[in-house]
């Protein structure tokens, strides 16, 4: 995910610019149950296709197993990070990428651009592996950590993991069915209002909280005074979209999210967008390059 964005905020202090990840491609081929006949001579049997899901959480349990039917998918990514505060102009940067995600084994590779507000650009390679991280950025050296660790979680898009932890929250998901012919099904979660410490409990935001904690560190070591109980989440919204005719394979997942932090009678606004769009099955394996060992 994103290194995290700053704003200049009190004299002498340079910004420090960030980035953020966040474009349906081609699906699967549908398998169809075999007709068997019976060793008695009988008339053979069909096997009777699943019924259609109907709740949010029924539509999650097809979706991943429209993933694990295959042995990997390939997702574009692209997104923007900004910090805002009022009379200064805008920190931005956005991120593009390319994300091959196995799953069994299950290894993710990730090849993408940060580009900065300033038009600077820097090359970043992640990879997932036996569930530890490796993270290289421009000329830097790898970095290397278990992917519960937050400094590398937020550098790893993995849509697959994100729809397993999406699960655990489903039931609270608005189900509609965008656009014409009920071909696409669209799970939305979206919450607003909350307190720092309260969103920390829920599972839903707990991604946003994570992303938004290091550029919560560096306004504080810029001379941003707010406490936790200040900060407050404007908004959140996560979306999965669904191919209904494929067996509800995703086809692309969105989330956004917006702090407002208080400071000098107005407020920072720290804001993130990513969306992953499938770009259908990949085939090859992932293996870590020699020096990131």
């Amino acid at each position: 995910m994103l290194v995290a964005t700053v704003v200049a905020v009190s004299a002498g202090c340079s910004p420090h610019s960030g980035k953020r990840k966040g474009a349906a491609g081609r699906h699967a081929s549908s398998r169809t149950a075999q007709a068997h006949p019976k060793p008695n001579g009988t008339s053979p049997t069909t096997a009777v296709p699943a019924p259609a899901p109907k709740t949010a959480v029924q539509f999650v349990v097809r979706a991943r197993q429209a993933l694990s039917a295959e042995k990997g998918w390939t997702f574009a990514l692209r997104g923007s990070e900004s910090a805002v505060m009022q009379g200064q102009a805008p920190n931005t940067a956005t991120y593009a990428a390319t994300v091959h995600r196995t799953t069994a084994p299950a290894a993710l590779q990730q090849t993408g651009t940060i580009t900065t507000g300033k038009g600077e650009r820097k090359a970043e390679v992640v990879y997932v592996v036996g569930g530890v991280g490796y993270v290289k950025e421009g000329d830097a050296g790898w970095k290397k950590g278990p992917v519960s660790q937050a400094d590398i979680a937020n550098d790893v898009e993995d849509p697959v993991a994100e729809l397993d932890a999406f699960a655990g929250y489903s039931k609270s998901a608005k189900v509609t069915r965008p656009g014409a012919g009920g071909g696409s099904v669209r799970l939305e979660v979206t919450a607003s209002g909350w307190q720092l410490p309260a969103a920390r409990s829920r599972p839903a935001l707990q991604r946003a909280v994570r992303e938004v904690e290091p550029t919560l560190a560096q306004l504080r070591r810029a001379g941003v005074t707010a406490t936790d109980g200040q900060i407050t989440l404007q908004s959140s919204t996560e979306t999965w979209d669904l191919d209904a005719r494929h067996g509800y394979r995703p086809t692309a997942h969105r989330y956004a999210f917006t702090f407002l932090v208080p400071f000098r009678g107005g407020d920072i606004t720290i804001s993130q967008e990513v969306r992953a769009d499938n770009r259908g099955v990949f085939s090859g394996s992932v293996a870590l390059p020699a020096g990131a060992q």
